[in-house]
């Protein structure tokens, strides 16, 4: 139970979190987000729950699913699902594209949501569907995911033996899928990366640095006029996930006036448990391939053995996966705020692209961290800050020309 002192100061602040593939649920599974699913960590009446009043929604295309030339049909599909979520219950939720719409939407009692591109392929190389993308209201755009683009280079380049075994084949998909020719020769940004690094803070929507290669970080850095934001990712000192941010970066990012969001998927709060399933999904991997050799001429036995491995996959990740405690989190927040100060550090949840810590099962278990923020000294101040104040001084100051 939430102490009475934390749910008054929780459900009193706005509460911003950077990343949500929640949208996702609805695009492919039709699921009506306004009403209690029962399924998945996200939806409306789990929002109210968790005070969870202020949603970036995120549309991404997995380029290993996706083409090129289905890039910005698949990402408009996310955005028509989010108008008709707002739609369906004006009365609940509410689009924000400026921090003044956050605080008169959550002041008029509803929940404030706000469109973001996870990934810089979706725009094609083409500066005017970044253009596009922000007229409907995308608010940040992360510059890779794991796989580099034809102009920034993603952590997967970097990450090389550190990297979980599947990320080379999702590579692969996405160089075969027709989203890059060959192999990124490119280590940071091109020339192009920082024209589009430049048109967004133009017009005004925040540069994410999640899942981008560190290379490609510092000539962010270097580039950028406006404060950034990692949308969702912890601390690599604490959990040594390559998507996670080091101590370096963090000072950069404070230096730079932006944020970085904790992120809750358990394979970037705990190392042992990233570690194990690094461990756990070489064995997958490796039978599959095993599987593919010995059965790629019969593609019924072929299924039926995949589907088994997958299965047994779960099974052992059960047991072996030893998800931390959500206070953890915490531990992640407390080492941010030492190296970037305060001022610097948010929530990013990852909510539906994640398995979550115990006791964050959902977004209406958020109070629970600003109850163990509490129980470490932290001021009330200091918690309002990393709940949401510390990200809408970002999209404060991220307001194009």
């Amino acid at each position: 139970m939430v102490s009475k002192r934390a749910s008054s100061l929780h459900f009193s602040s706005l509460i911003v979190d950077t990343h949500s593939d929640s949208l996702g649920r609805m695009v492919d599974g039709g699921e009506d987000l306004g009403i209690k699913t029962e399924k998945g960590h996200m939806d409306i009446p789990r929002m109210r729950a968790g005070n969870q009043t202020a949603q970036f929604f995120a549309s991404f295309v997995d380029p290993s699913k996706f083409t090129p030339n289905e890039a910005v049909k698949r990402t408009i599909s996310y955005f028509d699902a989010f108008d008709a979520l707002c739609a369906k219950y004006p009365d609940e939720i509410e689009q924000a594209r400026t921090s003044a719409d956050v605080r008169r939407i959550v002041a008029g009692g509803k929940l404030a949501a706000i469109l973001c591109v996870e990934g810089g392929h979706a725009i094609v190389d083409d500066l005017d569907i970044l253009r596009m993308f922000h007229k409907r209201g995308a608010r940040y755009m992360t510059l890779t995911h794991n796989m580099s683009n034809g102009w920034a280079a993603g952590i997967q380049d970097e990450a090389g033996k550190e990297a979980p075994t599947d990320w080379q084949k999702d590579r692969n998909k996405f160089i075969n899928s027709g989203w890059i020719k060959e192999q990124s020769k490119h280590k940071g940004l091109t020339t192009f990366g920082r024209e589009v690094v430049r048109e967004m803070n133009r017009i005004g929507v925040i540069v994410d640095i999640s899942h981008v290669a560190r290379k490609t970080f510092w000539d962010v850095i270097e580039t950028t006029t406006k404060p950034v934001i990692a949308s969702h990712s912890s601390s690599f000192t604490i959990c040594n996930n390559p998507r996670n941010i080091d101590d370096d970066q963090l000072k950069a990012v404070a230096k730079n006036n932006g944020v970085v969001c904790v992120n809750y998927e358990v394979t970037f709060v705990s190392n042992s448990c990233n570690l194990a399933t690094r461990k756990i999904d070489r064995w997958r991997d490796q039978k599959l391939e095993e599987i593919d050799r010995e059965c790629s001429d019969n593609p019924e036995i072929l299924k039926t053995a995949r589907d088994t491995v997958k299965k047994e996959h779960q099974k052992r990740s059960a047991p072996e996966l030893k998800k931390p405690q959500y206070t953890e989190i915490v531990d992640h927040i407390d080492h941010m705020v030492k190296v970037a100060g305060i001022d610097h550090v948010g929530l990013g949840s990852d909510f539906d692209g994640s398995r979550t810590p115990t006791g964050m099962e959902d977004c209406s278990r958020v109070p629970w961290i600003t109850e163990e923020m509490l129980s470490r000294d932290y001021s009330d101040n200091d918690v309002r800050k990393i709940l949401g104040q510390n990200v809408l001084r970002v999209l404060d100051t991220a307001a194009g020309d």
